[in-house]
């Protein structure tokens, strides 16, 4: 943490009372106090200096002694200045309720409390930034604190977590949180906050929620959370075209009565729609008991004969009403808040499309005809098991006018999202031009067919080249070469250089010692004699542990020398293995494909990398008969490698049904109840016309589910093969 001075006419006495940094705009600042930054340098402190522009000028003008930072910097206790631009900054004031909203989009934080002059208010305002918002401060501004290591011990108490969201390996923008729902954050983001669960109108997450925890902190760089977009039809909790028929389509086993409601053909939505007079029209749609909702998306397609007053579009219990109200919309959550628009949005007699997105305790989102009108605070919402009512309300304020095509999802529908379902033709829409201009497309069919038969079949087809990966040959380790290898995915198996399986001749103790010294190699570049006698001999006195590990290393060194061309070493201080040429480890293979995979830094950029690595991986799970503590984590960690890794090419556009559905069985060797590679594998395989696999694939999803849970469960997805 660093406490800034702005303006510092006297850096050294400055330094002396607890600042230890200081801001200049310009060089010539810093010309004119030459000799207090001159005497900085003497004091053996860091200091930091935050500088506007002229990075150039200011490296010449400080020669060696200013290190430029593009992140924040350490805790070295080097005696050196180092300069950071002030464009890397997240500035954050304290005014009246500024932390009703916060947006983070850069790693490092400068919190100005500069307008408050008490102690007792300056830890309110950063205990509030770090636990309630989840913002870390890193520099302070205020004239009123002396004592930086107060605020350290009071405020850095937690161990500070860094978290990042990608899409198609890319920084994800304007990202929201569960645990703090008033921030968004893009590019790297630091909290103290130990569980994480992201949250975007639009896109689920893989994994949608972590927890941090001293193994898994063990994994270098910030955790990695994959956005997935959301297909449109996806949640869909109800849909009714309201053509002729009142049917939810999203789930035929919800049971739908109308009342007194009418339908006739429209010009403008070019179908049938249904007429609600206004006094008594209304449908009624039983659901299950237990559905709930919480976050909503309401679409629907309306033309009012009446906006004066208060009219139910649609109505669930005590839950909420989405209305009109003297022509703006409104949403009420009843007996807490009526969500209002701010001005008259709905004109009589003119059709429009209206939307209501609502995230409880969040925001309510209001649309017409695609486009955000307003942005409202939303309060919570009461669960109930009540009729959904389309057309009135529990208060019996019935809507009267056409309405067409509603449709309710239970999630957060994104701006883009809404502004699709305004344009896209509706299957009812399309279902409707084909059965009313049936014999014309007939006869259009006909002159168009006839002629092409003819002339095609004169003339040899010549496919389109498409720009697919081209083949590649499998890596050696799918080969099932049992020469000079070791396996450690599917099982543990050690194969000598004549193809003899000596894995049984290794004394267990011994076989954990090889696992383990080939996991750290390929993870860390090897392991310290301490860690390994910890970790194999926990609770025995030095000395034996030494022996221990001396007497078993060199069991192993002989071991390996004689059946394989490997090697133990001892370098850098850290024991390591080391395979001739013509030696494999399945899993180091990997590191062929992406050097220093293991690194949450690391992403396959490349299709034809990623076909590569989802072969090896596809071989099955990382030493799945071994049972070890410490294994548990490192397992752990690779699992959550290869979906960081391969999750994103479920959304790949170069990759045909076939090549994706490699890189799918791959995810699901290490995650088999993996929802969103389920899903794209049963979208992939419907597509390919493979109906009984993709059934096979659900129901084995379903029983793996039941069985691990022990709960039933009806997939999204079940709705696409059905």
């Amino acid at each position: 943490m660093w406490l800034l001075k702005t303006g510092s006419s006297n850096p050294l006495s400055d330094l002396q009372k607890g600042y230890n940094t200081f801001y200049f705009d310009a060089v010539s600042e810093l010309k004119n106090n030459e000799d207090g930054f001159n005497q900085l340098l003497s004091t053996q402190r860091q200091v930091l200096l935050l500088y506007n522009r002229h990075r150039e000028k200011l490296q010449d003008f400080l020669d060696d002694s200013l290190k430029i930072f593009t992140k924040p910097p350490g805790s070295s206790k080097e005696n050196e200045i180092i300069g950071i631009e002030t464009n890397q900054l997240n500035y954050i004031p304290f005014v009246s309720d500024s932390l009703s909203e916060i947006e983070v989009c850069k790693e490092f934080n400068l919190i100005s409390v500069d307008s408050l002059k008490s102690k007792k208010e300056i830890d309110f305002f950063l205990e509030e930034l770090l636990f309630s918002k989840g913002v870390v401060p890193d520099i302070i501004s205020s004239p009123f604190i002396k004592d930086i290591e107060y605020l350290k011990k009071e405020f850095y108490k937690k161990p500070i977590y860094k978290a990042r969201i990608t899409y198609n390996n890319e920084e994800l923008n304007k990202v929201g949180w569960k645990e703090f729902p008033h921030l968004e954050t893009c590019g790297v983001f630091r909290t103290s906050a130990s569980t994480l669960s992201p949250q975007k109108r639009g896109f689920m997450f893989s994994p949608d929620i972590y927890n941090f925890t001293d193994e898994n902190r063990r994994i270098s760089g910030p955790k990695t959370f994959r956005a997935i977009k959301y297909e449109i039809e996806e949640k869909l909790r109800y849909s009714l075209p309201l053509d002729g028929q009142v049917a939810n389509l999203a789930n035929k086993d919800d049971k739908s009565t109308a009342t007194d409601v009418e339908f006739e053909k429209d010009t403008f939505r070019d179908k049938r729609v249904s007429i609600f007079n206004g006094s008594s029209s209304y449908i009624d749609i039983r659901s299950r008991p237990e559905d709930r909702l919480e976050e909503i998306s309401i679409s629907a397609w309306i033309k009012p004969d009446e906006v004066d007053g208060s009219f139910s579009l649609i109505g669930k219990g005590e839950a909420f009403s989405a209305k009109i109200y003297d022509g703006r919309l409104q949403f009420t959550t009843t007996g807490i808040k009526d969500h209002t628009t701010s001005k008259a949005v709905i004109k009589k007699g003119e059709w429009s499309h209206v939307a209501f997105v609502y995230v409880p305790t969040q925001k309510l989102h209001v649309y017409v005809n695609g486009s955000l009108v307003e942005e409202i605070a939303a309060s919570d919402i009461r669960q109930t098991d009540h009729a959904l009512l389309i057309g009135t309300n529990l208060w019996g304020q019935y809507y009267s006018g056409l309405m067409s095509d509603l449709k309710i999802w239970d999630r957060a529908l994104s701006d883009d999202e809404i502004k699709s379902v305004y344009l896209k033709k509706t299957g009812s829409d399309q279902h409707s031009f084909f059965t009313n201009n049936w014999l014309y497309l007939t006869g259009l069919f006909l002159i168009l067919i006839i002629p092409a038969f003819f002339i095609f079949r004169r003339k040899p087809t010549v496919k389109p080249e498409t720009q697919i990966p081209e083949e590649k040959p499998l890596a050696p380790v799918q080969q099932n070469i049992k020469l000079n290898s070791i396996n450690l995915l599917n099982g543990f198996k050690v194969w000598n250089k004549k193809g003899e399986d000596i894995t049984s001749k290794l004394p267990p103790k011994r076989r954990e010692l090889l696992i383990l010294i080939l996991l750290f190699t390929l993870r860390d570049g090897g392991i310290t004699s301490k860690k390994l006698s910890d970790i194999l001999w926990p609770g025995f006195p030095s000395e034996n542990k030494k022996n221990n590990r001396s007497t078993q290393i060199k069991e192993l060194r002989k071991t390996l020398e004689k059946q394989l061309d490997a090697e133990i070493l001892f370098e850098d201080k850290k024991w390591k293995f080391q395979f001739s040429e013509t030696g494999k480890v399945d899993v180091f293979i990997l590191n062929n494909v992406l050097p220093d995979f293991w690194s949450s830094e690391k992403e396959i950029h490349s299709e034809i990398h990623a076909i590569e690595f989802a072969r090896i991986v596809s071989k099955g799970p990382l030493l799945p008969q071994v049972e070890v503590e410490w294994l548990d984590a490192i397992k752990a960690e690779y699992n959550s490698r290869v979906l960081d890794l391969l999750t994103p090419f479920l959304e790949n556009e170069v990759l045909d049904n076939s090549r994706k559905i490699e890189v799918i069985e791959a995810i699901l060797v290490v995650d088999p109840l993996f929802e969103p590679a389920v899903r794209k594998k049963v979208s992939c395989l419907l597509q390919q016309e493979k109906y009984g696999s993709a059934k096979k694939t659900v129901e084995n999803y379903k029983k793996l589910y039941e069985s691990y849970y022990n709960e039933t469960i009806d997939p999204e997805f079940m709705k696409l093969v059905k």
